[in-house]
């Protein structure tokens, strides 16, 4: 488009949809040339120029239509009529646009039909010496943002302003656009505030103005600060690494409820847009959940995910060129026939052979193409290409070209209320199999080989592995909430066991304990282990239970817990893998152990039974080998946690659910150890402490092993 078309643009049947010109404020490249003189004033000058190949002037019209001076209107007055601008600029009145939607004065006349346009002046407007009284606002007025970004947002993202049934809060409290979107002042950027350039976020599909990019407020810094009264929220239910790792608009924009595009088709050279899957058309009242893309940071952002069907052609230099409209027109015109649409204006080209009609085609028409040195089209729809091999038949193949790079358009805005925020009615709204998070259907093509829509898990998506999903929900929605109870059953069984069976025989521990039984090196290597693993329980309750007041009041910040529980973890496994080399002979199992599993190690049936053991007995054996397993599992996992940065999501959720689960029954194994070697056992603890034990304990609860001891002094 040469800036003459672009400042025209427009269809005359929707005046309400502005064209290109309709939402550009004037000036820049509606007013000058490239080499900065006005278009008017140049044309009239050199009428040939209109002739010429020079895009500024060809087959323009500048000296009769004008030229759109920059507009402060458009922003500032309240009430500015839009649709008489659009009308103005495609009937080619450009220099009288602001005049006639300004409501200044009635514009009479179009330079498209040949006439000399004449203006009537409203006359209430003007003082006595010919100045223009106007009630202009500052700031502006969001309806005159939205009149441009309205539109043109809806389609992109579902974004609206003002709506009943698409509500945002910080409109409810009574924000305007320019509250979060001030035009700024940085010196490091060399800008003004009157170079009117406003902050801005970071838009994944946008490249317009990005020296600008994130200079806006972020969620957080308002909310952190309480900036312009916005509340504080203390997220105490929100597990702190999703604060990191999810953008507050993924839980605070669970869904939006007017329809915007599902992708646009451009096979019949006109563009072909296609309303979100379900609705009627874009605009109507209609919910629909975002899909989730990450940025270069690995945040997650919610998005609408914009499917294009479109061609391109392989040049000689293997870049693909996007075919422009009136080449996409001709090659449809001769494949329509062939393909024989249902709807000639969307025909849904889907099958191989449909694929291979139109390919042909392009292959034919865009012969003798100059832009072009080689003719190779390609189709891309759904993420994949197709193409003609050297027989004439399709090939497809993941898209490996820029076109394949299908992102989303960031959302924003309509922000719900916080009592309707995921996370808000607990972690089900992310992790449950009715919730979108996950398992919500994302579309990925709008028409597949069976002409009907393709579509995705969320989860998968941004990483998630549908059978992972599945493995950490049981992690989350079982395991956590019924956990403490098991807890307190195993406790109240323990309890059950010790008033029924009581503490074993106590009559003889007055004996004086000379018997060594334990090293200073394994008595501090228990010792180590004990402090660490209470380490591990009191931070891993904290993480496993989200309890984030708790966190706070020990810890003060979420990166100090992970620290220390990381410290503590591999304090652990050191002392583990110590205990092992200490340790493993005395835990090899002996024949006269089957005895004590058959009498359940004395623990049933009475408080005199009798049961072979030697330096360990059966039960501890058991336990060493049990608390070995255990902590290389959750060794391994810990480690590898540590790194989940660089892991993919799928791995890290099912190393959290491994090392989660496994937590539960390690936490379950020492409590029954901590029971045992405590109060069920009289004299097993001090044995630990002091490392010396009476030979009338050992002969009654290690009878093999005292005999070793008499036998080596025989």
């Amino acid at each position: 488009m040469t800036p003459f078309m672009f400042t025209a643009a427009g269809d005359p049947k929707t005046p309400g949809v502005p064209g290109c010109g309709g939402c550009h404020p004037g000036g820049g490249g509606l007013e000058f040339d490239r080499d900065g003189k006005r278009y008017d004033l140049r044309l009239k000058a050199d009428p040939s120029l209109a002739q010429s190949l020079d895009g500024d002037y060809y087959q323009s019209k500048w000296d009769k239509t004008g030229v759109v001076e920059a507009d402060c209107f458009i922003c500032h007055l309240p009430g500015y009529n839009f649709k008489e601008r659009n009308t103005q600029l495609q009937s080619l009145n450009f220099k009288w646009a602001t005049v006639a939607a300004s409501g200044i004065g009635l514009v009479n006349g179009a330079v498209k039909e040949g006439q000399q346009p004449n203006v009537a002046y409203n006359k209430r407007l003007f003082n006595e010496d010919g100045k223009v009284v106007l009630d202009l606002s500052y700031p502006p007025p969001a309806e005159n943002c939205v009149f441009c970004h309205g539109m043109s947002d809806m389609k992109k993202r579902g974004f609206s302003w003002n709506d009943r049934v698409n509500p945002d809060v910080h409109n409810l409290q009574g924000m305007n656009c320019v509250h979060c979107h001030p035009s700024i002042e940085d010196k490091k950027l060399k800008i003004t505030k009157e170079m009117h350039n406003f902050a801005k976020g970071d838009e994944f599909v946008s490249t317009v103005a990005d020296n600008l990019d994130n200079t806006i407020k972020t969620c957080k810094e308002c909310h952190d600060t309480g900036y312009m009264g916005a509340t504080r929220p203390q997220h105490l239910s929100i597990r702190p690494n999703h604060l990191d790792k999810l953008s507050c608009e993924v839980c605070h924009i669970p869904a939006l409820h007017r329809a915007a595009f599902e992708g646009f088709d451009v096979t019949t050279g006109q563009m072909v847009n296609y309303p979100k899957l379900g609705a009627k058309k874009v605009g109507d009242e209609f919910t629909w959940r975002p899909a989730f893309q990450r940025d270069e940071h690995g945040k997650l952002w919610p998005v609408n995910r914009f499917n294009s069907v479109f061609f391109t052609n392989q040049d000689k230099d293997g870049i693909n060129y996007p075919l422009f409209a009136r080449e996409l027109k001709k090659g449809y015109e001769k494949a329509k026939g062939q393909l024989q649409p249902k709807n000639p204006m969307k025909p849904e080209v889907h099958t191989p052979e449909q694929i291979k009609i139109m390919l042909t085609a392009f292959s034919e028409t865009l012969k003798g193409n100059k832009r072009f040195q080689q003719v190779k089209p390609y189709y891309h729809k759904g993420g994949m290409m197709h193409f003609l091999n050297d027989k004439g038949e399709v090939e497809s193949a993941k898209d490996s070209t820029w076109a394949g790079q299908i992102e989303g358009f960031n959302i924003n805005h309509n922000v719900a209320p916080a009592s309707l925020a995921l996370g808000a009615n607990g972690c089900g709204d992310c992790h449950s199999d009715s919730a979108h998070m996950f398992k919500g259907q994302i579309v990925t093509d709008m028409f597949g080989p069976d002409g009907k829509p393709v579509t995705v898990s969320a989860g998968k998506l941004f990483g998630c592995q549908p059978w992972v999903f599945t493995v950490n929900k049981i992690h989350q929605l079982y395991l956590t909430p019924y956990v403490s109870w098991g807890i307190l059953l195993l406790a109240f069984l323990l309890v059950l066991h010790y008033t029924g069976q009581g503490p074993k025989v106590a009559d003889f521990y007055a004996a004086p304990a000379d018997l060594p039984r334990f090293n200073l090196a394994e008595r501090w290597t228990h010792l180590i282990r004990l402090l660490t693993f209470f380490c591990l329980f009191f931070s891993g309750y904290i993480f496993f239970y989200n309890n984030v007041s708790m966190l706070k009041l020990f810890f003060g910040s979420p990166s100090s817990a992970v620290i220390f529980h990381w410290v503590s973890g591999l304090i652990f496994v050191g002392a583990s893998v110590v205990s092992v080399g200490l340790w493993y002979k005395d835990a090899r199992f002996a024949p006269y152990d089957k005895e004590w599993f058959q009498k359940h190690g004395g623990y049933f049936g009475g408080k005199e039974v009798e049961v072979p053991a030697g330096r360990l007995n059966a039960g501890q054996k058991v336990f060493f080998w049990l608390t070995a397993v255990l902590s290389l599992i959750m060794g391994l996992t810990g480690i590898l946690l540590i790194f989940k940065n660089s892991l993919p999501l799928s791995l890290n959720c099912l190393l959290s659910t491994i090392h989660g689960f496994f937590a539960i029954l390690f936490v379950a194994a020492i409590i029954a150890h901590a029971y045992l070697g405590t109060i069920a056992n009289p004299g097993t603890w001090s044995a630990m402490v002091t490392g010396k034990v009476s030979k009338l304990w050992a002969k009654k609860h290690h009878s093999e092993w005292y005999k070793e001891i008499e036998e080596k002094k025989d």
